[in-house]
């Protein structure tokens, strides 16, 4: 099954808003001048065979805000999800899609477009666990395509498709959540800095850096986040 959802947000306003299950749009509560979307699970999914897709389109001098009600759950075969952004001059989006979690025997390929103004002010977190408590991992490939002002910031892909790179403890460290934060702006500050063995934020480019996580499980990895953003890294 095909399924599409799009946001397409103006300064103040949702101009725009189409969606049905498994991938529902909602309109939320959010700060003053910002308009917030929530993905809400109305069906189980993904499932063998589907293909979802999200767009989310900021004008600009627009803000948003995108968040979700629960985790997805990708079960029984392959799948893929593919998410589209642009976000005009300007704009802002500030996004946590929710957690994605690949059950055994499934696979997910995981498709991530992004196109931003060298004014744009973006924070895109993704957060995969590969399977759920107690049973072994599921399969996914994660595919990185941002770019700023026409020109590529990052493109990058991750292959825990395959159980020997997945396996490798050079890939995942042994770890079956992976946390990636990507954060452009002209007020980033666009360091390297090393965590702990197991999370890192890299300089893409100024005012870009990408901080990736690893961990035995989602708590732990917001454990050690929090304890880096408390000591001010």
């Amino acid at each position: 099954m095909i399924t599409s959802a799009r946001a397409e947000v103006t300064p103040g306003v949702l101009a725009e808003l189409s969606s049905r299950p498994p991938l529902t749009l909602r309109q939320v509560r959010a700060r003053p001048g910002t308009v917030g979307l929530c993905l809400v699970g109305t069906a189980a999914g993904p499932l063998d065979g589907d293909e979802l897709r999200l767009t989310v389109d900021v004008a600009d001098d627009a803000r948003a805000e995108l968040v979700a009600a629960g985790a997805s759950i990708a079960q029984g075969g392959a799948s893929r999800m593919a998410t589209s952004v642009r976000l005009g001059a300007g704009a802002r989006l500030d996004a946590d899609p929710g957690p994605l979690i690949v059950s055994a025997g499934a696979r997910v390929d995981v498709d991530l477009s992004i196109d931003v103004e060298p004014t744009s002010t973006l924070v895109w977190r993704e957060l995969v666990v590969l399977g759920r408590t107690g049973e072994p991992p599921g399969r996914a490939t994660l595919r990185w395509d941002v770019t700023r002002g026409g020109l590529p910031v990052l493109r990058q892909h991750v292959d825990l498709a395959d159980p020997a790179l997945a396996g490798w403890h050079g890939s995942t460290a042994g770890c079956r959540v992976l946390v990636s934060e990507l954060r452009i702006g002209p007020d980033v500050d666009a360091r390297t800095v090393v965590h702990s063995p197991t999370a890192v934020t890299q300089r893409l480019a100024d005012g870009a850096t990408l901080t990736t996580v690893l961990a035995a499980s989602a708590a732990a990895a917001e454990l050690l986040r929090s304890s880096w953003e408390a000591a001010g890294r």
